[in-house]
């Protein structure tokens, strides 16, 4: 590697530097591999992770699409963005939520051809051979094929309103916004960005009131209404809720779903669900799913 390509890969890493630290309130700190796990540019606080490093990307580089992540070591705010055919860029923090890394996943692919005029070489299209081989015609029972699976019921959050490059939010909702994409569910919101359920809800629940966010759900759910604040008992005197309502709100508590509150208040099956869709179109609860 030249000179001058040290001083390119510099480059890069200081723009991340520049353009991440403001966002994430502090240092991130940068390795840049190729697709043979030799490090083009690593800053001494990696070092430590250097031969995890090497290790990961010598087994995992070609498992991975262009502009997946990974973050592979649990309690550790390290995570690995392959930006590119040849290059994977490794960003750590020392201090923070492993989440607001993320922040750069929208921003990575305007390094992806530079990179790759950088590396030399092309990565190998490992193909495992399959033997050939004569068998036999062997007489096979006649099975009939397994009833399909039901679709596992999901929570998909989808964004509707387009975000500019120049808006600003807080760095949390920024990321939970970056997912609403309507492929992402709020379970796999959770885990990929570290972020609590009440975290996740009280800022859907806020866009959700905004028009931004709209909630849809796949598979068979049953639902389970969970209240997105307390009501006290003053709220039907003060017309914010009726007395069904109140009644209704008490077990909106995350553990029993709609037939349950059904069974306990004694209610018609089809008001009830008028009531539920009702408090949920007035942002009083949000549906997750059994």
């Amino acid at each position: 590697m030249s000179v001058s390509d040290q001083e390119v890969f510099y480059q890069i890493a200081q723009e991340i530097i520049s353009e991440l630290g403001p966002a994430l309130s502090t240092r991130p700190y940068i390795a840049i591999v190729d697709f043979h796990g030799e490090f083009k540019y690593i800053e001494s606080e990696l070092h430590q992770y250097s031969d995890f490093i090497i290790n990961f990307i010598k087994h995992n580089f070609r498992l991975l699409q262009i502009g997946d992540h990974s973050m592979p070591i649990s309690g550790t705010n390290l995570a690995f963005f392959k930006v590119s055919k040849k290059a994977i860029i490794i960003i750590y923090i020392k201090k923070g939520l492993i989440g607001q890394l993320l922040f750069f996943k929208n921003r990575m692919v305007k390094y992806q051809s530079k990179l790759d005029e950088l590396i030399v070489g092309e990565p190998l299209d490992i193909t495992v051979p399959v033997a050939e081989y004569k068998q036999e015609p062997e007489v096979v029972e006649q099975v009939p094929p397994p009833a399909p699976e039901e679709p596992t019921a999901k929570v998909i959050p989808v964004l509707l309103k387009k975000i500019g490059k120049k808006a600003k939010f807080p760095l949390q909702e920024v990321v939970i916004l970056n997912y609403c994409d309507g492929m992402n569910s709020t379970k796999e919101i959770m885990g990929e960005g570290n972020i609590s359920k009440i975290a996740l809800w009280t800022i859907l629940d806020k866009y959700k009131k905004k028009g931004w966010i709209k909630i849809t759900y796949t598979g068979n759910p049953i639902f389970i209404p969970v209240l997105t604040k307390e009501i006290p008992p003053m709220a039907v005197q003060l017309g914010v809720v009726n007395k069904k309502e109140y009644e209704i709100s008490k077990y909106c508590n995350g553990d029993n779903t709609i037939a349950d509150i059904q069974e306990a208040l004694g209610m018609d099956r089809m008001e009830i669900e008028e009531i539920i869709d009702k408090m949920e179109n007035n942002n009083i609860i949000h549906l997750e799913v059994q």
